[in-house]
């Protein structure tokens, strides 16, 4: 019975699947397919909700920044499952991809970064963060924002369109190149980056630095091999049932906003905002507890994760299969995501978190919604 109660998401999970696997009609002909889509969206958030806590007792046995690589790695392997989807299933959506990376990065930028200062702001007025971090963060996140969503439109061979084998190759082997040295970076040589500066700005909470002499100490106590497989089995249970879930909701929710004739880059953001429910919600909380940088840590490390994991490994796929993407944004998303990395490196050069300039990061991601349905 215990058993039960603590998994019961995952076994609603479970059944959802092997109905919609293998007992279901065709997605297009089940009844009521608006009230489907709402409660299969639920089952996915609960779902999702046991992918976030089992991520989080992984990050707080193994530390920052090992513990919010789980998160993000996670929500890449959604995101590319769901993307494939997409982009394979009738007529497909060219386009899809497109919209879901912005609108990951939005909610990273806004979202996340910008709700999370305004969250830090009211509660912890002098929450420090360390520059250092979110500066290399951005020496990283704008760049590839640029040339993903941005400089498609003014190339002769829209990247992702008509690009050739070897040219996404060579593409995903710089990007991917460019993470692996920002890991290396984050994980090794300038680790201290993603740590807090002023540790006594942080109270005694479980998202809670340790100073670096009792850190590896505390870190030989609660390391607990049995724990972390059993965290990870779960963890792993858990992603998959998301990923399968997700993508007959992706199916299901681009054939419904058709019919009622919805703007179609809503799919893009409505998957964005369910993939990326574990990472909100644990850079949210940890904003809370006031470990601003710990949020930052989650929030724009999975923008990075998107653009250098996501985007080469869907663009590798699309070309082995002939399958068109679209990329380059609208001129008014351009120029809402190029005000937004802007305000991001204003809001983090100062080291403490800003309420106003938070709340105008927010703004940005509620003027990007409102514009999907007034464009």
């Amino acid at each position: 019975m215990n058993f039960l109660k603590k998994y019961l998401a995952l076994v609603i999970a479970s059944c959802a699947a092997i109905y919609l696997y293998y007992f279901a009609p065709r997605l297009d002909l089940m009844p009521y397919p608006l009230a489907a889509a709402v409660i299969l969206f639920a089952i996915i958030l609960a779902c999702i909700f046991k992918v976030a806590q089992n991520a989080d007792c992984l990050a707080e046995i193994l530390g920052d920044p090992y513990g919010t690589l789980i998160l993000t790695g996670a929500a890449t392997i959604i995101e590319v499952a769901v993307m494939m989807t997409a982009l394979t299933h009738g007529e497909g959506n060219p386009s899809f991809v497109r919209d879901m990376i912005s609108s990951t990065l939005f909610i990273v930028l806004g979202g996340m970064t910008g709700l999370s200062m305004m969250i830090g702001g009211f509660l912890h007025p002098d929450q420090n963060f360390n520059t250092h971090g979110a500066h290399m963060y951005l020496s990283i996140l704008i760049p590839l924002a640029i040339v993903t969503l941005v400089l498609p439109n003014f190339t002769v061979h829209q990247l992702g369109t008509n690009l050739g084998l070897d040219q996404v190759i060579f593409f995903a082997t710089i990007v991917i190149s460019l993470y692996g040295l920002f890991i290396f970076a984050q994980t090794k040589r300038h680790q201290s980056f993603f740590l807090n500066t002023e540790s006594n700005a942080l109270p005694e909470t479980k998202y809670s630095n340790k100073s670096p002499e009792n850190h590896s100490s505390s870190h030989s106590k609660a390391f607990n091999l049995k724990e972390i497989t059993h965290l990870t089995f779960w963890l792993s249970i858990s992603l998959l049932l998301s990923v399968l879930l997700i993508e007959k909701l992706a199916i299901l929710i681009n054939y419904e906003f058709q019919l009622i004739g919805f703007p179609v880059s809503l799919n893009g953001i409505t998957i964005a905002v369910l993939v990326l429910a574990p990472e909100w919600i644990a850079s949210l909380n940890a904003a809370r507890a006031n470990h601003l940088q710990r949020s930052l840590n989650i929030a724009l490390g999975s923008g990075i994760a998107t653009l250098s994991l996501t985007v080469p490994i869907i663009l590798c796929w699309a070309a082995i299969n002939h399958v068109s993407i679209e990329l380059g944004l609208p001129p008014a998303q351009i120029l809402l995501l190029l005000s937004s990395l802007w305000v991001s490196h204003v809001a983090l050069s100062t080291g403490k978190s800003n309420l106003v300039q938070g709340a105008v990061l927010f703004l940005f991601f509620i003027v990007t919604i409102f514009l999907i349905f007034n464009p």
